[in-house]
Parts: structure tokens; C-alpha cells; sequence
């Protein structure tokens, strides 16, 4: 498989199509401000690793979803799918958006269960032996990255509620990890010691990082050790922080935009009051003005408390939005990070980097572009699955153009360059990748997937496999076209190992996939198998043991051994002979009298469903020279006659197909045979006369032939 060349969207000019009408992400519309901050060449990467150490492992990152984490996804994705047609199909039926926030719950859940796939996967690497094993380390490096950008876009478009908090918890969890613990040791040990209060004591630094992180009960808790006590301002700031709530709190209590606004505000105010009333030289005043909040003149000035404490652009940028601007929409946040860029020009910045600007601005198309160009951080099934999410959010065209050419969808490219990786690899990986293409909506994935799932069906080692695959066909509509190539394909290989029942079995079920029941293919089928071993063949379809009355056709086994799950058989010809046949010879045999199978071989020869060759095989080795000869004839004058003139349209066929043709001798044994078998079976007929030869007596004069 290989996807289409036109590279992912972000390429202009392009003309964008609609959005998907089903979902909808924030309310709010994207400002698509394109940063470009200066220092391309990152020197430290974010998240607190060096990108060299990710791109000599680079590639190893691919093998991220060969394991575990791809089936999970894989899961999650199919799941969501599934919810996805149902609610469109609701919207359809109602003619207008369903009621409430089914869809944007749907898709929340959605991304979240992506993330936390994310993260587990992240959490097994690190009990396992990443430390040691750079393979291991690569992928666990590569998710981290990973998982940033995903709980970031996660937050930022996905959501729907208030991002200063969100945007803190998430920049505590990715980069402040590890520095958390250590200002709470260092803040801890020295939370009882007496020249904590005096100027230039280094307990105060760690206190207000941990403000700055909302960690807000950890703050009260080292406050109120021995300093509440011992200090009257401290116990007026311990008082505060006791009645207002942390931005966490509020976030989980599911406070809207404008909770969380008077809150901030009354905070602030609360604080700023409390300010005037400390001394200027007094160690709380920093801590007290993290939750005084900040000017716009101040934060223009760059003397915020962000500008102040941060010392990079993204912590920068988290501390403003939760102490300075929280209560910004997210069409803002282009804004405050271009403020942000601007006091900090001369900071580097890498790839990564640019991906989580283009989220927090909300710039999709630069956001896939980055992610597509750094594969040594984004595997494609992160990119697959993040730009799934985006698509149902509205955030991504249906579809594009570009010079007034129709383009390949920025979802259904994803889906198909995932499904190029998946295809090379284990079976159930194919089955997945049949699973990412059907989902696409444009034609191009549609001719992707005609080809994963003929190859999906080509991989099957055994029956049950191939059952499967066929029944995946039939559900996207290619079980008559492929579903009949892959069991003509499984029969072929069947015969090739000497199952012939197989072969045959295979075959018949290709027959029943077919639009049209035809059994054209089993006839030719079985003429080969005739041609090569006619006695193999005739084994295969003689009867297991007391078998049922010649006349009824098909017999119960034959229907057990090719269609053993139900159905009809393929009208073939060649079948029904050589079923008959193989049945009569069991019987001859057997010992069965004579006349108990010789008229079925009669109708079968005046059937002509076998052929010259069988049926002159037929008439050699079944009913020459012993059944022509039995006296009682095992024959009626009927059936005799019958068959003189299937001997005589034999001959015509035999001379037409160039065949040997019977010989003299052997023409006039027939025919000797023949009459002798005639004459016995017309005298012992119980209306012996004429009329036995099919010859009619002479009108008597005025008589009128009717």
C-alpha cells in the first residue's frame, strides 16, 4: 500500500471544504496567528530531554504500536466509530443536532481513553528496562512527547471547560514532575526552623513555586507548622488561603467560566487587600502576590509574577494564564503565548515546541505539519489518531482542493499512511488496518482498502481464519468480487496439498459468495481434478455407507462435506454427474443388483452434464459388456432406446472434439450389444408388440389421427 503523494494538510493554497457537522468542539473559533518564534535549533528540548537522544533510537519509535498499545488504540478507535455512526444516524432521523452534549461527551470520552492508553503504555516502560535498553528508552521517550501534545490538545480544543487549570495540572504533570517532590522536601525541612522568617532564608523560593503550581494544601500545610503561630501576618495568610479554593478544587467541583471568574476575582481582591497590610520587607509578600494576580500594565511591563518566577516560555505561559489572565477564552490564548514569545525572543525553541504553539493557538494545519515532519517524536499512529479526534471536533475539512484539484482529506491520508504501516505487519495488525481505512470518507482509502483486505484475506492459514475474513468482506461489500478470489485462492492452495475435499468445499463457497449462483468455476474445477485422478475423485464423492435413493440428489454427506454451515449448492453439472456416478459405482461395487443403478447411469449420459470423455467412460466401464448382457435386462425399451441414442450423439461429439473415436470392433460390440439388450427387454415387456419399438399400428379406414 502506498498512500497518495499530496502531503498532509498545511500546503497552500488550499481550499478548505466543510467542517464534520455531527460534533463540535469549543464554541470559541480558532485563531489561526501563526508564531514563529526566533531559534529554530533547540539546544534542550522540552519536557526536560535532549532531542538527540529521541532521534538515535528514531528508528525503533515505529515499533511503538506493534505491541500492546496499538491493539489498545485500535480498540478505542473502533469503539468510537461505532458510537460516532449511531449519533450521526440519530442527527439524521431527528433532521437537527441531538439534544444536549451527547456528541461532545462521546468525543471527550473518546480522547481521554486515548490518553490514558497513552500514558499506560508510558507507565509499562518505566518498569521496564528502559534505563538500560535504548530501544526501550526511545519508546519511552517518544510517548512522553507524546502524550504532552495529546493531553494539551486534549485540554485546549477538545474540552469545553475553563483551561487556566487545566493547562497548570498539565503543565505540573509533563515538566515538574520530578522538581514537585523536591521543593516540598526542601520547603519541609526547613518549615520548623527558627530564622525562617528572617530576610534572605531560602524556604520561601520552594513555598512559592508550589503557589505558582497550585499545590495549595501543601502550602497551608508547611504555613501552619510553626510560622501561623509565631507570625500575625502569616496567620491572616493562613486564614485566607483556609476560605479560597484552588484552581484544582474548582476544576473538579465543574465550575463554568463565570464561577471561576468571580472566584479568581474575590481571591485577588482578598489578596491585594491582605497586601497593603504587610510590610514591605516582610518574606510573605512574594508568596502573597501569586495570589494578588498581576496588572495588564504590569504583565505588559514583563514584572508579573509569571515574568518574575518562570524560566521558560511554556512555564511562562502556564503561570500567566492561571495568576494573571485565567479568565481568558481559548480564542485568546494566541494572544497571551504572542506576548509571550515577544518577552522571550531570545529563547530557543525546537519541533516540539512548535507543535504545542500551534494548539494552544489552535492553528490545525501547522499543528499536523509539525507532527507528520517529526516522526522521531510522533509515531504515525499518534498522528492518526490525534488527527481523528481533531476531524470530529470540527477542527479538520472534509475535504480539500488545491489549483482546482480535489485532494486526499487531511483524515483519510492519516488513516492511510497508518494503514501502510500496519499492513506489513502481523495478521492482526492487517485486520486493523481494514478497520482504519473503512472508516475513511473519500474514495482513495476505499481503493486502499479493497487491497488491506484482499491481503488480510490472503494471509488466512486455516479455515477458520478465512471464514473470518470472508465475513469482514461480506460486511463491506466485497464478498463478491474479493471474497470469491480469496476462497478460489484458499481452494487452489488446497489442491496443491492433496485435500481435495477442501478444495472442492473452498470452491463451493465461492460460488455461494457470487452475486449470481453460477457453478461454471466447479465444473472446470473438477475437470482438472477428473483429468489428473478421476478414481481420487470419484472416492471423494462415492456415498460413506448406506446410502440414500439414487434419485434424490444432492445426498445428505455431499451437502455436509461442501457447505457444512448451510446453503445451496452450485448448480454444476459436472458435479451431479460425477456425484451420481461415483454413487453407482459404490453400489455395482457393493453387490447391488443391476437394475438398481443402470437407468441412473441412463439419465445421466441423456443428461449430457459429463461430457464425451466421461460419459465414454461411463458406457465402457459400467454398462458394457455385463449390464448390456444381463438376461433379465436391467434395462426397460425405454431406457434402451434412450441410450442407443446417447452412443449415437456420442460418436457426433467425439468426431466434433477431434477425440479417439470408438473403434470398429468395439462400435460393432456396441451396437450388437445394444440390439441383443433391445429385443430381450422388449419380450419380456408386459405390452410386447409394436408399440414396444415406438411403432404405431396402421389407421383403419375412417378413422382420424389425433
Amino acid at each position: 500500500l502506498k498512500p497518495c503523494p499530496v502531503q498532509p494538510w498545511g500546503m497552500a493554497p488550499l481550499r478548505r471544504g466543510p467542517r464534520k457537522a455531527g460534533f463540535a468542539g469549543p464554541c470559541d473559533q480558532a485563531v489561526a496567528f501563526p508564531i514563529r518564534p526566533r531559534g529554530a535549533d533547540a539546544s534542550v528540548a522540552p519536557l526536560g530531554r535532549r532531542p538527540e537522544a529521541v532521534r538515535k533510537s528514531s528508528s525503533a519509535v515505529r515499533g511503538i504500536g506493534q505491541g500492546q498499545l496499538g491493539s489498545r488504540l485500535h480498540a478505542c478507535f473502533c469503539q468510537f466509530q461505532a458510537q460516532a455512526r449511531e449519533i450521526s444516524g440519530l442527527v439524521e432521523a431527528k433532521g437537527g443536532p441531538v439534544g444536549g452534549s451527547l456528541a461532545e461527551e462521546a468525543l471527550e470520552r473518546y480522547s481521554l481513553s486515548i490518553g490514558m492508553e497513552l500514558r499506560r503504555a508510558r507507565d509499562e516502560l518505566r518498569r521496564d528496562r528502559w534505563d538500560i535498553d535504548a530501544t526501550v528508552r526511545g519508546h519511552h521517550d517518544a510517548l512522553c512527547f507524546c502524550l504532552a501534545l495529546w493531553e494539551l490538545a486534549h485540554e485546549v480544543i477538545v474540552c469545553q471547560s475553563p483551561t487556566a487549570s487545566r493547562v497548570l495540572q498539565w503543565y505540573n504533570r509533563h515538566y515538574l514532575e520530578e522538581e514537585l517532590a523536591e521543593w516540598w522536601q526542601a520547603a519541609q525541612a526547613l518549615a520548623d526552623s527558627p530564622s525562617v522568617l528572617e530576610p534572605g532564608s531560602t524556604f520561601w523560593e520552594p513555598l512559592c513555586r508550589l503557589a505558582l503550581s497550585d499545590c495549595h494544601a501543601e502550602v497551608l500545610d508547611l504555613l501552619q507548622r510553626s510560622l501561623e503561630g509565631a507570625d500575625t501576618k502569616i496567620a491572616l495568610l493562613c486564614d485566607m488561603l483556609r476560605r479560597m479554593p484552588s484552581l484544582r478544587q474548582m476544576d473538579e467541583a465543574g465550575a463554568s467560566d463565570v464561577e471561576v471568574r468571580q472566584a479568581v476575582r474575590e481571591v485577588q481582591g482578598l489578596a491585594t487587600q491582605l497586601l497593603s497590610e504587610f510590610p514591605e520587607k516582610h518574606p510573605a509578600r512574594d508568596l502573597l502576590e501569586v495570589y494578588a494576580g498581576s496588572s495588564a500594565s504590569a504583565f505588559k511591563a514583563g514584572e508579573d509574577v509569571a515574568a518574575r518566577w518562570s524560566r521558560t516560555w511554556v512555564e511562562d505561559f502556564a503561570y500567566a494564564h492561571a495568576w494573571v489572565w485565567p479568565d481568558i477564552r481559548r480564542s485568546e490564548l494566541g494572544d497571551l503565548l504572542r506576548s509571550i514569545a515577544r518577552r522571550r525572543a531570545s529563547e530557543s525553541i525546537d519541533g516540539v515546541d512548535r507543535a504545542l504553539f500551534a494548539v494552544l493557538t489552535m492553528d490545525v494545519p501547522e499543528l499536523l505539519s509539525q507532527v507528520t515532519s517529526l516522526r522521531e517524536y510522533f509515531p504515525t499512529l499518534f498522528a492518526t489518531h490525534l488527527v481523528d479526534v481533531l476531524y470530529f471536533a470540527g477542527r479538520v475539512p472534509l475535504s480539500l482542493e488545491a489549483k482546482g484539484h480535489v485532494l486526499v482529506p487531511p483524515r483519510d491520508w492519516h488513516l492511510m499512511a497508518y494503514a501502510q504501516e500496519l499492513v506489513q505487519g502481523t495478521r492482526f495488525q492487517q485486520r486493523c488496518a481494514v478497520d482504519y481505512l473503512r472508516a475513511g470518507g473519500s474514495a482513495a482509502p476505499r481503493r486502499f482498502l479493497e487491497l488491506a483486505a484482499d491481503q488480510y484475506c490472503a494471509s488466512a492459514t486455516d479455515d477458520m481464519q478465512l471464514e473470518e475474513a470472508v465475513e469482514l468482506l461480506a460486511e463491506l461489500g466485497l464478498a463478491d468480487s474479493l471474497g470469491v478470489r480469496g476462497c478460489r485462492r484458499r481452494a487452489l492452495a488446497l489442491r496443491a496439498k492433496g485435500n481435495l475435499a477442501g478444495c472442492l468445499r473452498w470452491a463451493s463457497r465461492a460460488e455461494q459468495l457470487s452475486s449470481q449462483l453460477r457453478g461454471s468455476y466447479v465444473s472446470e474445477l473438477l475437470d482438472d481434478l477428473a483429468s489428473a485422478d478421476l478414481a481420487a475423485v470419484l472416492a471423494l464423492l462415492a456415498p460413506p455407507g448406506a446410502d440414500e435413493p439414487l434419485e434424490r440428489y444432492p445426498p445428505a454427506y455431499l451437502t455436509a462435506m461442501l457447505v457444512p454451515d448451510g446453503g445451496d449448492l452450485p448448480p454444476s453439472g459436472r458435479l451431479y454427474f460425477l456425484c451420481q456416478y461415483a454413487r453407482c459405482q459404490a453400489a455395482r461395487l457393493a453387490g447391488s443388483p443391476t437394475k438398481a443403478f443402470a437407468p441412473t447411469l441412463v439419465k445421466l449420459l441423456s443428461a449430457g452434464a459429463g461430457g464425451p470423455r466421461l460419459s465414454r467412460k461411463v458406457i465402457e466401464e459400467e454398462l458394457l459388456p455385463s449390464v448390456l448382457e444381463e438376461d433379465p435386462p436391467a434395462l426397460s425399451v425405454e431406457e434402451t432406446l434412450l441410450l442407443m441414442r446417447c452412443v449415437r450423439d456420442l460418436g457426433v461429439a467425439l468426431a466434433r472434439d477431434g477425440a479417439v473415436p470408438l473403434s470398429s470392433a468395439a462400435g460393432e460390440a456396441l451396437q450388437l450389444a445394444l440390439g441383443a439388450c433391445l429385443s430381450r427387454a422388449a419380450l419380456r415387456s408386459p405390452l410386447a408388440g409394436p408399440a414396444s419399438f415406438g411403432i404405431k399400428p396402421p389407421l383403419g379406414r375412417g378413422q382420424l389421427s389425433l
